[in-house]
């Protein structure tokens, strides 16, 4: 029996070993490292010596062991989850080594070790691997804190101007996503607990998405759903006011992909529209037709009804619409538009239906309503323009159109039966606002197709991944900045610019625009003129691109990235030493010059940072009162190459806009494309896959860096781990963060929502949610006198199922309200 158990122990690490070896063999043709090849080989022969039932097989894996350690330093240094793969398969053999070692024999026939050496020696190596994997259920920060002392306050008063609402989608119409509440704070929020739960009734199945964050208004909260029913509940019980539903129509660029993530508010009374500057006009009885349940009693209609639509909810849909409710019944105002919508396809052409519709929180400012819309992506040349529209909030009237293809030149609309020029670059997130300039902020997308950029026309090249600013009342351009010269890979900008008053050395303050890009860069740019502030410089990038193609031989690079960094050799990870090889060998397969290798289609090109982000839709928030920029961001790299249409056709690839064929018709090349990921389903490269890292903005130092979310409900090739493994994840939405220290965030791939420390990263609590969010959190104070959290989780991003899916509104606050 114990020849047996020797023998096949032996012949499972033996041929383990020439495994490896091999697979060193071909990393070593292409110029990759030896060390595959020479511990295949050590491993081969420790095994072979296992099945003789030599003693040297011990001294040999202890060595091995020993050497792959050192190496593993050497090639990573002290980067926990880098060290895992590279030792502990070697970890595991040495440890079997040393468990048979007293059935390993000497030439004179004595055992390797004796008893009581053997289990010295194999509980000395079973701690070792012991606290490998307890290492793993904690996590790593990539940036430790330097100091637990709280960041020094430069604006006391930050977050006073909205009260103890949340009024806009990012709060502020500066997007910052603060709250200078600190009920709830540092010392008490382990006692956080579920307030109140509502359910909307509209699941997030058949590719809808739950990425919403409700708004608060005095003592109404204001949200939609995916399918853009729009709800007002009670803010600190939860209970439904009323709801409309604009009855949504599906098309073939929503069927599959229905997302609401906000709605605005304006008080007409407060902000007159352009058509009620001369006083508003008579409104109409709005009160027989409402979409709404639960309107109130005629004895409370009737002292409304001077007010009737005076506030007003308005928001967007994905059949391209935008429409107008009364804050307080949710009756349609029908004085709006055309009875209370407007057709935001008119003037688009005949290429818009199926392809424009809307999906991001509408920006109001000065009885403006800031309009632009998503474009399918990737499938065909001839999409419609990328307009964006400014329509008065009282009537629905077209007021101004900045058009990428005019620029700074006009942004008078045109006549009706014009078309605006297609295929320009689109606006498809959420705008800011800067009341004291009077300048609306908007980041732009790119030319669709993404990947082919031969028939890019100059004005596309010139608005491409910007931000622009507008004079709100008339959409007059001030100026524009680009964060990528020429796009080739769909890294539109999308993020919510962030508005803040950075302070400087000599006392003054700059008012700066913040902007998250797919890129990893992070833009502060002096919002009065679009110059940067914090420096950016025009680096060289790789060229060698497919003939026709149009590339910039440079790229901008802010001093502030996060994520950004180059990818090389060592950095290919897996949970094994044998995934990892793996991924060095495709690594070493593909083109790769750093960012913005062109596609060829020769061989893979490694995309990184990927199309979904660094920064996607969800922003960042900022600490107001500290300066401190906290960011949650996502690493996953990508590879794609160019394919001819009709050979893509021959193998059976299926074109949409955001799977893993992109058709491009009307292009001379199409692209398959996919995450850059090992057979076991694992991102190729090293974690963390998602972080949340804080900025100090005065410095542009990093404070923290900190993985975020953990394996635990992640399904990988259908299995789910369940075990809470804080890898860091890819994430979505947006953090939440608060002067009482916590920043709050719930869009990981795990079931739960977080409150970290501000100041070092820690995590202080955390909830579980009966399924995953993507949204972001918001915050504010209710009647009762109580702080409250609220997410809203519909599930994961982007999972392909109808599992595990919901339509949760949930508010926390602590049991009791401290004393004021």
């Amino acid at each position: 029996m114990v020849s047996w158990i020797l023998g096949g122990l032996g012949i499972v690490v033996a041929l383990l070993g020439l495994g490896l070896a091999a697979g060193g063999v071909w990393l070593v043709t292409l110029g990759g490292s030896w060390f595959y090849l020479i511990a295949g080989l050590v491993m081969a022969a420790t095994g072979y010596l296992v099945f003789r039932r030599r003693a040297s097989a011990l001294w040999i894996a202890l060595a091995l062991f020993a050497v792959s350690t050192a190496w593993a330093f050497w090639e990573v240094g002290i980067d926990f989850w880098q060290l895992v793969p590279r030792v502990v398969t070697f970890l595991v053999i040495a440890l079997g080594a040393a468990i048979v070692s007293p059935l390993l024999l000497r030439p004179s026939g004595r055992p390797a070790l004796g008893g009581k050496a053997a289990t010295a020696l194999s509980v000395v190596l079973a701690f070792g691997l012991a606290a490998v994997l307890a290492g793993m259920f904690r996590p790593h920060p990539t940036i430790v804190a330097e100091s637990a002392q709280p960041a020094p306050v430069v604006h006391a008063s930050a977050g006073e101007e909205s009260g103890q609402d949340w009024p806009a989608w990012g709060r502020s119409l500066g997007g910052n996503r603060f709250v200078q509440f600190d009920q709830i704070n540092a010392s008490n929020v382990k006692d956080l607990e579920v307030a109140w739960t509502y359910r909307t009734g509209d699941l997030a199945v058949d590719g809808k998405e739950y990425q919403v964050t409700p708004i608060k208004i005095d003592d109404t909260m204001y949200l939609c759903t995916p399918s853009n029913i729009v709800i007002a509940l009670d803010p600190t019980t939860g209970a439904e006011r009323w709801r409309y539903d604009p009855e949504v129509r599906d098309t073939a660029g929503n069927e599959s992909w229905k997302r609401c993530r906000g709605v605005a508010y304006v008080d007409l009374d407060q902000t007159p529209p352009p058509s009620w500057q001369a006083g508003p006009a008579a409104l109409p009885d709005t009160s027989a037709d409402t979409g709404a349940t639960d309107t109130p009693a005629a004895a409370d209609q009737a002292g409304m009804a001077a007010a009737v639509c005076h506030r007003r909810i308005m928001t967007t849909t994905v059949d391209a619409r935008v429409f107008a409710l009364d804050a307080g019944t949710g009756a349609l105002c029908t004085d709006f538009g055309d009875g209370g919508f407007v057709d935001l396809l008119k003037g688009l052409g005949p290429t818009a239906e199926g392809s424009y519709y809307l999906t991001s929180a509408p920006l109001v400012a000065e009885g403006i309503i800031m309009i632009g819309g998503k474009l399918n992506d990737n499938l065909t040349v001839g999409e419609a323009s990328g307009v964006v529209r400014g329509y008065d909030v009282g009537t629905g009237n077209l007021v101004w159109a900045w058009d990428p293809s005019r620029g700074a030149a006009d942004s008078t609309p045109l006549v009706d039966g014009e078309i605006y020029k297609p295929e320009t670059p689109n606006f498809w997130g959420t705008a800011a606002y800067d009341p004291a300039l009077g300048l609306a902020y908007f980041p732009t997308g790119n030319q669709t197709p993404d990947f082919w950029t031969g028939n890019r026309h100059p004005y596309s090249d010139e608005y491409n991944d910007a931000v622009v600013a507008v004079d709100v009342k008339t959409g007059r351009e001030r100026w524009h900045f680009r964060t990528a010269n020429i796009d080739q890979f769909d890294y539109d900008v999308s993020a919510q610019p962030i508005l803040y008053d950075l302070p400087r050395a000599d006392g003054t303050t700059v008012p700066v625009l913040i902007q998250l890009t797919k890129r990893g860069q992070v833009f502060v740019i002096d919002r009065r003129t679009g110059e940067p502030v914090v420096p950016v410089e025009q680096r060289p990038v790789a060229t060698d691109a497919m003939p026709d193609m149009k590339v910039a031989p440079t790229q901008p690079y802010s001093a502030i990235s996060v994520g950004a960094e180059k990818l090389t050799e060592s950095d290919m990870w897996g949970a094994t030493i044998f995934d990892q090889l793996y991924c060095r060998i495709e690594f070493k397969k593909m083109r790769w010059e750093g960012e913005f290798t062109p596609l060829s289609d020769k061989q893979r090109t490694l995309i990184y940072p990927g199309y979904y982000g660094g920064f996607n839709w969800g922003g960042g928030a900022i600490d107001a009162s500290t300066g401190t920029l906290i960011v949650n961001d996502i690493r996953m790299a990508q590879w794609g190459h160019f394919i001819k249409q009709e050979v893509a056709r021959e193998i059976g690839l299926t074109p949409s806009t955001e799977g893993e064929y992109s058709e491009q018709l009307g292009t001379p090349w199409g692209v398959e494309r996919s995450m850059f990921v090992s057979p076991l389903g694992i991102p190729c490269f090293k974690p963390p896959f998602g972080s949340m890292t804080a900025i100090d903005l005065s410095t542009g130092k990093t404070r923290w860096q900190v993985p975020m979310g953990t394996i635990e409900d992640a399904p990988v090739h259908g299995i789910v781990p369940g075990v809470h493994i804080p890898l860091g994840m890819p994430t979505m939405g947006g953090p939440l963060v608060t002067k009482g220290g916590l920043t709050f965030f719930h869009g990981t791939l795990d079931y739960y929502t977080r409150a970290l420390d501000s100041t070092t990263g820690e995590e202080l609590w955390r909830g579980r949610l009966p399924v995953g969010g993507q949204g972001a959190p918001m915050s504010y104070v209710g009647k009762d006198g109580k702080q409250y959290v609220v997410v809203v989780a519909g599930g994961a991003t982007r999972t392909g199922t109808n599992d595990n899916r919901g339509d949760y509104v949930i508010a926390y606050a602590l049991p009791e309200a401290p004393a004021q």
